[in-house]
């Protein structure tokens, strides 16, 4: 499928370029779970891979210039301070063994199937992993746009609401009920920060649904952190996800290594 993109997304594309010396390949993959996703080129990769699925409309504009704004921010921090997250089996063990307890009580459950949770306990930890990782550098790329590209605001907007709308899905009891409790309490506290920070630099209020669902003591507190210690930089992003972490009671899920120390299937999962 040919992009057709606004002009102020082909300027972040070229911005891309200049500073990483890379090009950027786009991947389109329908079986994609999220918007797009990225995949950051290592030295002995020749091209940045921006994938995309699901949305194909105007918000396509927006996701790219997202994702971009990760790239220039892990390739402006100093090498020696380019870190990525990663799980090994102690971690993955320290992870279930906070949740074994609502892992044991829903496995009794449909429509879960004993012999699949395995696999439905990996989505949950590598999903709550990665909204940690991914929403404090969110809200720093969402202020850059908004206030450097004020002509992307439209698709930004329309971007950011269908993630509210996602969001407060996670709040339903359907979900809950089918949830560890410590997977949907971290989750839905986290979304709870992002919107209300991006909300106050954009002036809108997001966090309405959110009134009386009990994430909004804990919400508050991250979104404190963040505005607290951020420094605008990928060194920065480590600091909040950390404190982000403790906060939560995650620090023990993940560990930071090298970014270029990437496994040998980084590439196979497109």
């Amino acid at each position: 499928m040919n992009l057709d993109l606004a002009p102020d997304v082909n300027k972040i594309l070229a911005e891309v370029e200049d500073i990483t010396k890379k090009k950027i390949d786009f991947i389109e993959n329908k079986k994609l779970t999220v918007y797009a996703t990225v995949k950051i080129a290592r030295k002995n990769m020749p091209a940045h891979l921006i994938i995309y699925g699901r949305e194909h409309d105007a918000i396509i504009n927006h996701l790219i210039a997202h994702e971009c704004g990760h790239i220039i921010r892990m390739y402006k921090a100093p090498e020696e301070k380019r870190l990525i997250p990663m799980s090994n089996e102690k971690t993955k063990l320290y992870a279930l063994k906070e949740i074994e307890n609502d892992v044991n009580m829903l496995s009794q459950r449909a429509p879960f199937n004993k012999l699949y949770m395995p696999k439905f306990v990996d989505m949950w930890y590598e999903g709550l992993i990665k909204q940690l990782i991914n929403l404090p550098p969110d809200v720093i790329i969402e202020k850059w746009l908004y206030d450097k590209y004020p002509n992307l605001r439209q698709y930004q907007s329309e971007s950011i609401n269908k993630q509210l709308k996602e969001a407060i899905t996670g709040l339903s009891d359907e979900v809950r009920e089918l949830t560890p409790k410590k997977i949907w309490d971290s989750s839905n506290t986290m979304n709870y920060a992002f919107l209300r920070l991006i909300g106050l630099h954009f002036g809108t209020n997001y966090i309405k649904p959110y009134h009386n669902s009990g994430f909004e003591e804990q919400g508050k507190k991250l979104a404190k952190l963040a505005e607290e210690n951020y420094m605008d930089s990928y060194e920065g992003d480590v600091q909040v996800i950390n404190k982000w972490a403790e906060l939560l009671g995650l620090r023990s899920w993940f560990e930071w290594t090298d970014f270029e120390s990437v496994p040998s299937d980084y590439l196979n999962n497109i």
